[in-house]
């Protein structure tokens, strides 16, 4: 397109001859020649689209041949390498012994246009994550084919999980899991404390999976032992029928009550399992002393300043603000600095079905001139890693055009698709032209067929005058009663060093006015700066106090607070908050109301307890199994319950033939032992060192770390590979490959759909550019020829005429 800008100069020389007296005829027809020959110097074209087949494919056959494909028939990746040889170019790749690197080998394997047979379980348990590899080379033109295979014999793994410290005095939760490649094992489970049973029992499963809860109070400091142990007839292996997890405990942490009422079970609950203080008021108190705060139904009013507080929590420290008749919706929270802090706003919502986002981000070039389109990102991930499992979410990327990022909502109830998600928006690139209304129209044909609450958050630097007209129009046809719009604005115009494009008070202008058609919320953010919006539309009748009693149910059941708990019950009352976007509802009402509510400030975390002491409302989730929900807030809140001073050491369990790292915070440098091996440690930043263990046979070995005269004494459980850990089709390779336009297939099937679904999927239709500039060519040389014949015939007339004269 750069040779069309040549016709100027051809312009401009010929008006100028023009006005010099030059013959018209003769310097306009020299002009129009001239630039139809710099038009196919451009090299015109009109683009075709052309259908093509491939007879012969490309496959590539993986065979994962490793050991915890032991329950399988053997041979089958090579059965079906044999079949498609015999049809088409094939080749073989095969995994073998301890490691599962599934991810890679499918990376490896990858060329556009090809296809890779995947003979698996799926159970990838090194290098790259299957799914997210899956999602990437299906984009770059490689189609994912799976065989399964039902399971000839059976093979049980057992497996303790749950945090790795414990506080001194306080029950510890952990879950037993037992996985099963079939689906009917009888097995007994012992479980063992420091070498003492502690449960015995003989288990019938019917599932892929089973977790079981398991709790010990330990009231003795430092290095204990977990021992879980399955015993069954009908079982291949027994590596992985023991699993051993030491547990490192602590003393009580320090926790500040701040409450006018000792007589309550949340008073009772948290004097008898931490070191408590208690106060009625925030002044003159030293915050830092303590892991986590807690607020008792205060009123507003009552707190004060709360710019200690938020100084508190957001360096690291916990909260937990406790409901009741004088806090949140009946202590003047709303729009409050408190309510700034939590995870909850004092407004009542109608909870209807799930709660359905878009994220429409703007990665416009003038983001990127700026360096803030990491920024963007960052604040877009922070939002989906905070997002609870009741809501779909959906992500948009506009530049010139729009991109659907997410392709389709995805339902955060499956684990795999936030990390999806997150892996997605992180390889976004800049790209150019600001098409706001392309990027809106796509979001609103997302949310065209969801149910329940939906919310579309546009993030923009405000740059969208190209597109403004065309975006108020996109909004004016949308159904914004049905859907609620948020704009948020990136200010780039605080980057100082740099000519501010984009103008302040018009990016402010435009999202304000789209903001003001859609009916919906603007935000302006500096760089860096989290987003603090909320879920919620139409307000509800606040329920009465005592009036009648509400069922609570566990929404989430993978997070710290919840996993392992069974919450049943009624209380009479709460307080009816609605969740900000970002946080986490885990315990609700049967309506959906929250009842227990979490995300992270800054450093700190903070949880929603939204209803009260259990003195009035609540008494059922402070009395039998209920009982350990108000510990495992507190807990959460606190997060590491080790002191952070002196030598502190965090290691995790480590499985046989996967290196561990173990870290060590100390002011000096620290000396460690391990299994009474030295192991060097590396300084990585101020008070953090590293040291990497990567033992070769199970065991429980004695972890020793000595620095400036202090000694502590620990240990590390090392169990069986983690190839023998998962077992079965894993279903989340399955839903990879699905969802990327592959097929799943039994051996049966791969010997008659799946060669017709890979021709079918090497069926490819490709844009041919059809040259033009032959008519160009022509053009001008006909023009040329005109020119010429005229100019002739024009001559021999005038010669006639002129002999014609003479006579």
């Amino acid at each position: 397109m750069d040779y069309l800008l040549a016709i100027l100069p051809v312009l401009l020389i010929g008006w100028v001859i023009l006005h010099k007296g030059a013959k018209r005829g003769l310097i306009l027809s020299r002009i129009f020649i001239v630039a139809l020959l710099i038009a196919a110097l451009a090299g015109p074209y009109n683009p075709m689209p052309v259908t093509e087949t491939d007879e012969t494919p490309s496959i590539t056959v993986l065979s994962d041949e490793t050991a915890s494909m032991d329950v399988y028939e053997e041979g089958v990746g090579q059965e079906v390498f044999d079949y498609l040889e015999g049809i088409t170019p094939t080749r073989m790749n095969r995994l073998s012994g301890l490691r599962s690197d599934i991810g890679d080998e499918i990376m490896a394997s990858a060329a556009g246009g090809g296809h890779i047979v995947v003979v698996s379980d799926g159970n990838n348990n090194f290098g790259r994550d299957v799914g997210e590899t899956i999602d990437f080379v299906s984009n770059t033109g490689t189609n994912v084919y799976a065989v399964t295979q039902i399971p000839e014999q059976n093979d049980l793994s057992v497996e303790i999980i749950g945090a790795r410290t414990a506080v001194e005095g306080n029950e510890n939760l952990v879950g037993i899991v037992v996985r099963q490649a079939l689906s009917d094992a009888r097995y007994t489970l012992t479980i063992m404390v420091d070498g003492e049973p502690k449960f015995s029992e003989s288990i019938t499963q019917k599932s892929s999976e089973k977790t079981l809860s398991f709790s010990n109070t330990f009231y003795t400091l430092g290095p204990h032992l977990i021992t879980a142990q399955i015993s069954s007839g009908d079982d291949i292996r027994y590596e992985n029928n023991v699993f051993n997890k030491s547990i490192f405990v602590v003393p009580k942490p320090r926790v500040l009550l701040i409450s006018p009422d000792t007589n309550s079970p949340l008073y009772q609950t948290l004097k008898s399992l931490y070191r408590l203080d208690i106060v009625s008021t925030l002044d003159e108190v030293n915050l830092t002393d303590n892991k986590v705060v807690v607020l008792d139904n205060l009123n507003e009013g009552w707190v004060g300043d709360v710019g200690e507080l938020r100084e508190y929590v957001a360096g690291g420290g916990g909260m937990v603000v406790v409901g009741g008749d004088n806090s949140y919706d009946f202590g003047d929270y709303l729009d409050s600095d408190l309510e700034s802090l939590l995870p909850v706003e004092s407004f009542s919502s109608t909870y209807a079905g799930s709660v359905n986002v878009v994220i429409v981000m703007d990665i416009s070039g003038s983001l990127e001139a700026y360096e803030a389109l990491d920024d963007e990102k960052a604040m877009v991930i922070n939002m989906l890693m905070n997002m609870g499992r009741d809501t779909n979410v959906g992500v948009v990327a506009f530049g010139s055009k729009a991109i659907e990022v997410s392709e389709g909502m995805l339902p955060f109830s499956v684990h795999s698709n936030r990390n999806i998600l997150i892996e997605k928006v992180k390889k976004l690139n800049a790209g150019y032209g600001t098409s706001m209304d392309e990027g809106i129209k796509t979001a609103n044909g997302m949310l065209a067929n969801t149910s329940g609450e939906k919310y579309m958050l546009i993030f923009s630097d405000g740059s969208v005058e190209l597109s403004f007209e065309k975006t108020k129009q996109e909004i004016a046809a949308l159904d914004t009663d049905d859907t609620k719009m948020i704009f948020v604005m990136i200010n780039t115009n605080i980057v100082l060093d740099k000519p501010v494009r984009v103008n302040k008070n018009q990016g402010d202008y435009f999202l304000n006015v789209l903001s003001d058609m859609s009916g919906g919320e603007f935000y302006k953010l500096d760089l860096n700066q989290r987003l603090d919006i909320k879920f919620g539309r139409e307000p509800s009748e606040i329920p009465t106090d005592g009036a009648e009693a509400y069922s609570v149910v566990r929404l989430d059941e993978e997070h710290f607070i919840t996993r392992f708990l069974n919450i049943t019950g009624r209380i009479s009352g709460f307080n009816d908050v609605t969740q900000k976007v970002g946080s986490q509802r885990l315990v609700t009402t049967s309506m959906g109301k929250p009842i227990v509510t979490s995300w992270q400030f800054g450093l700190g975390r903070v949880v929603s307890f939204s209803t009260d002491n259990g003195k009035f409302w609540a008494g059922a989730l402070y009395s039998g199994e209920n009982a350990r929900l108000m510990p495992s807030v507190v807990n959460w809140a606190v997060g590491d319950p080790r002191l952070d001073e002196g030598v502190v050491v965090h290691s995790s369990d480590i499985f046989v033939g996967t290196p561990g790292t173990i870290t060590v915070y100390n002011d000096v440098t620290p000396i460690m032992t391990f299994g009474g091996a030295d192991i060097p440690l590396i300084h990585t930043e101020g008070r953090t060192y590293e040291g990497i263990v990567n033992p070769r046979s199970q065991g429980v070995f004695e972890l020793v770390v000595s620095a400036g005269g202090v000694t502590v004494d620990d240990l590390v459980a090392v169990n069986y590979p983690l190839e023998y850990r998962d077992i079965g089709n894993n279903p989340e390779f399955l839903e990879a490959v699905k969802r990327n336009n592959g097929g799943v297939y039994s051996v049966d099937q791969s010997k008659s759909l799946l060669f017709k679904d890979i021709k079918q999927n090497s069926i490819r239709t490709t844009i041919e550019k059809v040259s033009l500039k032959w008519l160009f060519l022509l053009a001008a040389l006909l023009l040329f020829l005109g020119e010429v014949i005229l100019r002739r015939a024009r001559g021999i007339i005038d010669i006639k005429m002129k002999r014609k004269g003479e006579k």
